[in-house]
């Protein structure tokens, strides 16, 4: 299939581009990274009107097309799989970006049901499929550190070439008009969040988080596991768009995976620090795992001392190196014996709110695995499942009192060339029907401290609630308190 790529003669601002010609279709994405950190967020993708979409419940993929809807119950991982074979690019085609046409979307936590035989929670309150993808065939490419601006289109045969470059002409006055007009900048003023506690409810009371985390360190304790990173959910009335909401987060917590996905009613509002999964067209795959947390302080003598503090803590670092290990065997499955490494170990990444430990593990795929048979391997993530990941999986679904959803699972893009890039879906805001939900967690082993453990959940929310109640009270304009 040809496939047109267009740089675009004038500079241009992402953020003003998507507000005036993206944010209101039904179906839209902004793959953000905003934050800047070599090797992870160089581009930014955006776009909308699919040519179709891709989603999944209970056991049934849905293929719906302008014309007519096909429903499957074959794996929907090897339904994505077929999609992207029946529109094949060449792996050597503007090799130097990324993405330039395929699936935009996310598998959700409860994939895992179609990888292991492990039990499955069907109650999620945001009503979100289990998988989604949109089929899009024009992107808009930002280049963050050229400050380049590209548009692709992906043409069905020779014969509508003509016609998609008199789309591409039209498009490209709607980008430059949108580049010119003003969007107000969000009022970022601090605002004292402990006054809005009560905008947010918890399924999980304190007494009941910290119960739990004993109950999975009597499990520890039995041999039955050696970690489990158990989470629970929040819930916000949500007094704005979620889009402006994205706004405000995208400012007060900048983060190489941050990204906005509407699809329809149901929108995707995220910070995400850490990459799941990538893998090259050529079979390169690269994880990112994050295990170990402290907060930020305004003090600089204090912030240092958290930073240190964590960087020589023995039990984030036992926590990190088992989840290490985990993704090592996992990578193990389809990458080459002996090319699975670890290029970077327990180091400190520094993000708004947080510190995080992050390390590296990157593998060569075998001859005759793809990229999907990484996800399918490495699935769900193992910083958000546990070691031996089927266990603690098993024991955390007796915990969690509702489905993870999006939460936890893979978000962004399947190229048709071959490569692949999922953040994993933390630190995200999921929107439907007036609320908004998100889940925080950490990992537990048997030295944790279930206060501390508890604690740390708050500071991961902190940004979230930040964004929600400084746009809330944007849209309404009620005085701070």
């Amino acid at each position: 299939m040809p496939l047109l790529l267009q740089q675009i003669p004038f500079g241009i601002d992402p953020e003003k581009v998507f507000t005036h010609c993206y944010k209101d279709q039904p179906y839209a994405f902004w793959l953000d990274g905003n934050r800047i950190i070599p090797g992870l967020s160089r581009y930014s993708f955006m776009g909308a009107n699919p040519r179709f979409l891709v989603s999944t419940r209970k056991g049934k993929t849905e293929i719906v097309y302008p014309t007519h809807t096909d429903l499957t119950d074959r794996n929907p991982f090897d339904v994505v799989r077929q999609i992207l074979d029946d529109y094949p690019l060449p792996p050597s085609l503007h090799q130097s970006i990324p993405f330039v046409a395929g699936l935009v979307g996310y598998f959700g936590y409860e994939m895992n049901q179609y990888v292991e035989a492990v039990p499955v929670r069907s109650f999620d309150p945001t009503e979100a499929p289990e998988a989604f993808w949109m089929f899009v065939d024009q992107v808009l490419i930002y280049d963050q550190v050229e400050k380049k601006a590209y548009l692709s289109r992906l043409v069905a045969d020779s014969s509508e070439l003509d016609s998609a470059r008199a789309e591409c002409e039209k498009r490209l006055r709607q980008i430059s008009e949108a580049s010119a007009l003003s969007i107000p900048e969000p009022d970022l003023a601090p605002v004292d969040l402990p006054s809005y506690q009560h905008w947010f409810e918890q399924r999980e009371t304190y007494a009941s988080y910290i119960s739990k985390i004993k109950e999975i360190q009597e499990h520890i304790a039995r041999g039955d596991i050696y970690q489990a990173c158990f989470t629970h959910q929040i819930t916000a009335s949500l007094g704005q768009d979620p889009f402006e909401l994205y706004r405000v987060l995208r400012r007060i917590n900048p983060a190489p995976f941050s990204g906005y996905v509407r699809m329809k009613d149901l929108h995707i509002v995220s910070s995400s620090p850490e990459r799941f999964l990538k893998c090259s067209a050529g079979g390169i795959v690269e994880s990112r795992p994050i295990k170990g947390t402290r907060p930020r302080s305004a003090s600089a003598d204090e912030d240092q001392q958290l930073r240190r503090e964590l960087q020589t803590s023995e039990k984030d670092r036992a926590e990190n190196l088992m989840i290490v290990d985990l993704v090592r065997n996992d990578l193990g499955r389809v990458c080459e014996t002996g090319h699975v490494r670890v290029p970077a170990l327990m180091r400190v990444e520094s993000y708004a709110t947080v510190h995080q430990l992050v390390s590296i593990v990157e593998g060569e795929l075998r001859s005759g695995q793809r990229p999907l048979d990484a996800v399918k391997a490495a699935f769900p993530g193992g910083s958000m499942t546990g070691a031996p990941k089927i266990r603690a999986m098993e024991i955390l679904h007796g915990l969690e009192p509702v489905a993870r959803g999006i939460y936890s699972g893979g978000l962004g893009y399947l190229d048709l060339r071959g490569g692949l890039d999922l953040s994993m879906v933390i630190r995200t805001l999921i929107c439907r029907g007036g609320k908004a939900y998100f889940h925080v967690g950490g990992g537990i082993v048997a030295d944790s401290d279930p206060e501390k453990e508890y604690q740390e959940t708050m500071d991961k929310a902190f940004a979230l609630k930040q964004a929600i109640v400084r746009a809330h009270l944007q849209a309404s304009s009620v005085p701070r308190t």
